[in-house]
């Protein structure tokens, strides 16, 4: 038996609901996953452990978790060198819940919950392979360790909503609650009382008490999108909530306190930072402890079939299984995309409902049956010198299928083409240094 006065230090509480399923790295991001199933796993630096940690000083095993019936996590520390640490505290045998930090040598693992089985993380909603967008998901990966304030700045469209929430899930509030508001859509003279919430009777309409976005997401993430398009008078409230962390509802004499992590967005980057900015200063540097910017989709084309495909795989239960034809790439690959990936995916909708199997340049863009008119005129010529659009997409699908199978061969037979003709175009376009890949 152990004393849970000294060994078990996690008081119950709404962020550590929910079931755990793996434990993630804090130091390089490394995933274990934990099966559902009631079991246990040996974790060390020892060759014959379940979960093997490269760490001079975690013991050879050092300690067990084990997957109680009802699917709790139990840890027993196996009296290692080093001790076995939940959230800073040293135990000997303790529940591990979702958002705990679980300490072993020089390691920290954060405990992290799992999607719903019909679910898709936001990570793997951000389908991509452009360096810049993955180095945009990798900081946002180190900033969601820490409780820091986000600033997310992109073009519309460009999927700054699930950055957030790739955030929030990677963070030890994974439990708690992902609290999104649109700031430009609450009417001006409800933004107090959708914000910070109101008293009964305070203003006409008023006719309980209500909790605002921020008491809603007490123990989890308020996402403050379009925080651009919040009135200028009401920035400073927002400012003084971000710096005390306490509300005060309309009507009400008294404060609350609340523990709220906050990832702001906005897509109107001219001037901020600056006062020529819609966003007031202090405001600015409040919220941008981290600045995250994600690049519009006509700067990362090469992705554009991974997206697609992904699109289209999403419609094949109600659907069935459609193909792009490649004319229908031509065109894809030749516009602009001013909406970026919400753009693609409303096109990618409209093509599969009204579109056949075969999915041609007029299902994606209807106006082309009756000719251009003054509203596509962002399908445009490639520059000289640089590939034509399908040799270009054809790029960007060899490059990924060779990051996704690892040799010629198999990359050529994922996307149905012969294996010496994927070999010479991959070395014509610079894929493949000789010598490099298994054929």
């Amino acid at each position: 038996m152990f004393d849970s006065n000294s060994t078990q230090s996690l008081a119950a509480d709404t962020r550590r609901a929910g079931l755990v399923v793996g434990l993630r790295s804090t130091r390089d991001g490394t995933q274990y996953p934990l099966s559902t199933e009631a079991r246990r796993w040996v974790i060390g630096s020892g060759d014959a452990c379940d979960l093997v940690i490269d760490d001079p000083c975690v013991s050879q095993m050092h300690c067990i978790l084990e997957r109680r019936p009802g699917g709790a996590i139990l840890v027993r520390d196996k009296k290692s060198r080093n001790g076995t640490q939940i959230d800073g505290n040293a135990v000997e045998a303790a529940e591990l819940r979702v958002g705990s930090y679980l300490t072993i040598g020089r390691t920290t693992l954060v405990a992290i919950a799992g999607p719903g089985p019909d679910q898709t993380s936001a990570l793997e909603a951000l389908r991509g392979h452009d360096p810049a967008l993955r180095a945009t998901i990798d900081q946002a990966l180190r900033a969601a360790q820490t409780d820091c304030n986000v600033l997310i700045v992109g073009e519309t469209g460009t999927g700054k909503d699930l950055l957030a929430r790739v955030i929030h899930e990677a963070s030890r509030r994974v439990a708690g609650k992902f609290v999104a508001v649109n700031c430009g859509g609450i009417p001006r003279e409800l933004i107090g009382s959708e914000l910070f919430g109101h008293e009964k009777g305070s203003f006409t309409g008023a006719v309980s008490d209500r909790d605002g976005y921020f008491v809603e997401a007490h123990g989890g993430t308020l996402f403050l999108d379009e925080i651009g398009e919040l009135p200028i008078e009401m920035q400073p409230h927002l400012l003084r909530a971000l710096e005390s962390r306490r509300v005060r509802r309309v009507g009400s004499p008294t404060e609350r306190t609340v523990d709220v992590r906050i990832v702001a967005a906005t897509n109107r980057v001219d001037g901020l930072g600056t006062e020529s900015s819609r966003m007031r200063v202090d405001l600015y540097h409040r919220l941008a402890t981290v600045v995250l910017a994600l690049p519009p989709l006509r700067e990362r084309m090469g992705d554009l079939v991974e997206l697609v495909e992904g699109l289209l795989r999403e419609h094949e239960p109600q659907h069935g299984e459609k193909q792009v034809t490649e004319a229908g790439w031509r065109v894809l690959l030749a516009y602009a995309w001013p909406g970026n990936v919400r753009e693609l995916r409303h096109a990618v909708d409209r093509a599969v409902t009204l579109g056949g199997t075969d999915l041609g340049a007029d299902d994606f863009f209807p106006q082309l049956r009756m000719g251009r008119d003054p509203h596509f005129a962002l399908i445009a010529s490639v520059d000289a010198g640089r590939l034509v659009p399908y040799q270009a997409m054809m790029r960007g699908a060899m490059e990924q299928a060779l990051i996704k199978h690892g040799s010629i061969r198999a990359a050529a037979s994922h996307l149905g083409m012969a294996k010496s003709t994927f070999a010479d175009k991959a070395r014509a376009w610079g894929l493949i240094p000789r010598g490099k890949l298994k054929k």
